[in-house]
């Protein structure tokens, strides 16, 4: 009978703190939360939230990345996920820290950011214009 090992990579990811807006919903819901990240890897996401989840529960996340000064411009990741860690509160009015395990992400760059207010439905996108190629 044969032993099982864990093949586990011994170097951690690197962390980059990076502090911008994170929303955040369950799969199929319509309804955005809003969060801020501590710091960011290629394998999961840090963030900070008024809004607590139960560990193993499965996220899709928009990460809004602005470029330059402007945020008219700028770059938008779209991560699907799983929280793995939950900090709670020690006061009512300290955030909730969450620790979300990356499996898939896409970067999307775009002209101006559509997405919807938080807590509002996500409206979709309109079609691209006619003679751009669709990003």
């Amino acid at each position: 009978m044969g032993t099982k090992t864990s093949h586990r990579n011994s170097e951690r990811a690197t962390r980059f703190a990076l502090h911008f807006p994170v929303y955040f919903r369950q799969p199929h819901s319509p309804t955005w939360l809003e969060g801020t990240t501590e710091n960011i890897s290629y394998t999961g996401v840090l963030f900070r939230s008024s809004y607590s989840l139960a560990r193993e529960t499965a996220l899709e996340l928009r990460l809004q990345v602005g470029v330059g000064t402007k945020q008219m411009n700028g770059t938008e990741i779209r991560c699907k996920g799983t929280v793995v860690r939950v900090e709670q509160r020690n006061a009512p009015e300290t955030p909730i820290t969450l620790a979300v395990a990356i499996r898939d992400y896409r970067i999307v760059r775009r002209d101006v950011f559509r997405g919807s207010p938080v807590g509002m439905p996500e409206k979709t996108d309109p079609p691209p214009k006619a003679g751009r190629r669709p990003q």
